[in-house]
Formats: C-alpha cells, sequence, structure tokens
C-alpha cells in the first residue's frame, strides 16, 4: 500500500513539473506577439521568465533571455540586451535540450556584434572567439567563416592589424565569390591604412575584372585607386578613375548613398584645386543631393565650406555666406551629437556592465555553492548524530543482554 502511494506521488510531482515547463507552444505565441503587441510580448516574456526560474527549466530560460536580449536591442534598451544575452549564454552552458549549441553560437555572435558596434572590441573579440569553438566543434563550416570573417573586422577596428590580415588571407579562398570580393576590398584598404601603398593597389586591382553581377566592388576599387592617385598628386588619372566609379555606381539598383556622396564630393575637390570651377559646382551640388546619407558624419559638413569657397570664387557674395552659416551650423550639430554619443557610450559602458554582471553571478553561485555544502554538512552532522545515537542505543541493548546472559549462567535468573 505504501509503495502504490509513493508510486502515485511520484507520478503526481513530475506531471506538474513538467507541465510547468516552458512549450514550444509559448515560445510561438511569444514570438506572435512581437509583431502585433510588443508589450504584451515583454509581459508574457517575463512571466513565463520567472516560471522558468522557478523550476530550473534550463529550455526556457535560455529561449527567453535570448529572446529579450534581441527585443531590448530592437528597442535601444543596449544594457538590458546584453545582460539577457549574459544569462542566455550562462543558461545554455548547462541545458542539453536539442540544439542548444546552435542556439549558444547565435547567442555568443549576437552579443560580440554588439560588443563591436560599442566599440568594445576585446570582449567583441572574446565572444566570436567562443562561438567560433562551438561552431567547429558542432561542425559547422559555414558559421565558422562567418564568425570568423567578423572577428576579422574587430581585429581591424581593435588596430590589431597583423591578426586581422591573417584571418582574411585564410578566409579569402574558402569564401563565396561576393565574400571573396569583400575580402579584397579590406585588405586593399588595411595595407592602404598602414601605408602600404603598392600592396593595396594590388588587391584592389583585382576586382577590376569582376563582371556585372559583382560590379559594386569593381566601382569600389576604382574609388579607392582614384583615392590613392588623388593623395600621390596624379590628380587626371584620379579624376578618370572616380568618373569610371561614379558611372558605374548610378547604373547599380539601390546604390550606397553614401559610397555616391564621397565619389562627388572628391570629384568636386580635384576639379576645384585643377581651377575647373564648373565641373566643380556640378559634382558638388550631384553631392549635396546626397548629404542626407552621411549627415551624422564629420566629412558631410565639409561640403558645405567647399561649396561657400566656391560661391565665392564665383563672386556670389549671398549664397557663399548661406554655405557658410550652413556649415558653422551642421558643426555646431555634429559637435552635440558626439557629446550625445559620448554620453550614450557611457551609459552603455560595456566592459562595466559585463564585469558587473559577472561579478554578481560569481556572487550568487558562491552563495549557492555554501548553501549547498552548508546542506551536505547539516545532513551530516545529522546523520552523525542519529548514527551515535543508535550506536549508543544499540551498546545498551546488547550490554543489557550480556548482563542478562552473566545472570542466567550464574542462575540469578531463569
Amino acid at each position: 500500500m505504501t509503495k502504490h502511494l509513493l508510486l502515485l506521488l511520484f507520478i503526481t510531482t513530475s506531471f506538474f513539473a513538467n507541465s510547468s515547463e516552458l512549450t514550444e507552444d509559448e515560445l510561438k505565441n511569444v514570438y506572435s506577439l512581437t509583431k502585433t503587441n510588443l508589450d504584451s510580448a515583454y509581459t508574457l516574456s517575463y512571466e513565463l521568465l520567472k516560471n522558468c526560474s522557478t523550476n530550473d527549466d534550463y529550455f526556457g530560460l535560455v529561449k527567453l533571455n535570448y529572446l529579450l536580449g534581441f527585443l531590448h536591442k530592437k528597442d535601444g534598451n543596449i544594457g538590458k540586451s546584453v545582460l539577457h544575452y549574459l544569462e542566455a549564454i550562462r543558461y545554455a552552458e548547462k541545458a542539453d535540450y536539442d540544439n542548444v549549441r546552435l542556439d549558444e553560437i547565435d547567442i555568443q555572435q549576437n552579443l560580440a556584434n554588439l560588443y563591436r558596434v560599442y566599440k568594445a572590441n576585446e570582449l567583441a573579440i572574446e565572444y566570436y572567439t567562443k562561438a567560433i569553438e562551438i561552431a567547429d566543434w558542432v561542425n559547422n563550416p559555414a558559421k565558422v567563416r562567418s564568425l570568423k570573417f567578423n572577428l576579422a573586422l574587430t581585429y581591424e577596428q581593435a588596430n590589431q592589424i597583423p591578426q586581422s590580415i591573417s584571418l582574411f588571407k585564410e578566409l579569402l579562398p574558402i569564401s563565396a565569390k561576393d565574400r571573396q570580393n569583400r575580402i579584397i576590398n579590406e585588405l586593399g584598404l588595411i595595407y592602404w591604412k598602414e601605408g602600404d601603398i603598392v600592396t593595396a593597389k594590388s588587391y584592389f586591382s583585382q576586382l577590376l575584372s569582376l563582371d556585372k553581377e559583382n560590379i559594386l566592388y569593381k566601382a569600389k576599387a576604382l574609388q579607392n585607386l582614384g583615392e590613392i592617385e588623388y593623395e600621390s598628386g596624379n590628380y587626371v588619372m584620379a579624376i578618370s578613375l572616380i568618373n569610371e566609379a561614379i558611372e558605374i555606381k548610378n547604373q547599380i539598383t539601390d546604390v550606397d548613398s553614401r559610397s555616391l556622396f564621397i565619389s562627388y564630393k572628391i570629384l568636386g575637390d580635384l576639379h576645384f584645386k585643377e581651377r575647373e570651377l564648373d565641373l566643380a559646382q556640378k559634382a558638388y551640388k550631384s553631392a549635396e543631393s546626397l548629404v542626407s546619407a552621411v549627415k551624422h558624419e564629420s566629412f558631410s559638413f565639409e561640403l558645405y565650406r567647399s561649396l561657400s569657397q566656391l560661391s565665392y570664387e564665383f563672386g556670389n557674395q549671398i549664397e557663399g555666406r548661406s554655405y557658410s552659416h550652413l556649415y558653422s551650423t551642421t558643426v555646431d550639430q555634429y559637435l552635440s551629437s558626439q557629446q550625445t554619443l559620448q554620453e550614450t557610450d557611457r551609459q552603455f559602458n560595456m566592459d562595466l556592465i559585463t564585469k558587473r554582471y559577472l561579478d554578481q553571478v560569481a556572487k550568487q553561485e558562491q552563495i549557492a555553492s555554501i548553501l549547498f555544502y552548508s546542506k551536505i554538512i547539516s545532513g551530516s552532522l545529522l546523520a552523525l548524530l542519529l548514527f551515535t545515537i543508535g550506536l549508543n542505543w544499540y551498546q545498551k541493548v546488547q550490554l543489557r543482554k550480556s548482563i542478562v546472559r552473566d545472570l542466567i549462567n550464574l542462575k540469578v535468573v531463569d
């Protein structure tokens, strides 16, 4: 009877434990809400997360923290996004559901991408590296290549040039055609930045024979080569190359307006230096129509200074003053935006957020460890106490039996 009662109790407990775990349908419901009612999605996600935490449901803890990391990033709550991604990674390392390693790779990558955007390069490198190790372990070469490409870009941003070059060269022969073109262009840019003009030109020149399907990188190469010639004082060659780049870019659907702005601005500068003022004005006006694509970048307002100078050259004082005023206004706006960005960077200090999280986790795990061992010690002391009591009782019983035997032998008792 007792055995049947215990079995029923076990089955009932297991049923309620399993029923409290996050299901795929519940997860799909949350995903659906993110598209229709974001506030409700947040509310439900946090409620489910609380339940998963209570029940040590690692599947739910990974999936929901992953989702909340993504949603907070989308909303601009970067600090919360980082913390949820870190939580998702922590539980993914403990989880064993199907495809958990693939989830872990994606979470590590998303977090590393965030770190890279905020120029927390060492953290980005650390988490890209972790993701690569897992992707390599589960034998996912496509993911390894993608992660290594991002890692190479991070090395470049961190000014760890030898590591960046080495990784780009490793990826070059094993990448798809479009990625190969990007890598060749990146290598050219790195060598150019490092002052190795000969090597830079050799990489850019490799892109000049690209077909129409990859024509964007041909235009980029012509642009870069034109700028190199410009820096070298070869104005005629520079003008020819940049004109060719502009011609190609204007043939591309959804062309990169930023890149086209730069081409027109540099072309205008070249014509201005050559005193070809009409051609300079034409190029500058074309650049002005694209200025919105670069309004948050420092070189954008330089166009207004050039247009002001050109207007004065033409004797147009009113237009000159107008562009001069526009130049000073945009400079002030840029400086103000830089102050805001600096404040944002301080607010989202990735190193500080991550360190505080890891310290907090370490404290929690230390407390959990102390409680665990306390329970073991407490249990051991209780067992020792019960054993001592039992032994004492057993010894008393044995002593009593021994005395009784002795008395019987002495015929004191029957």
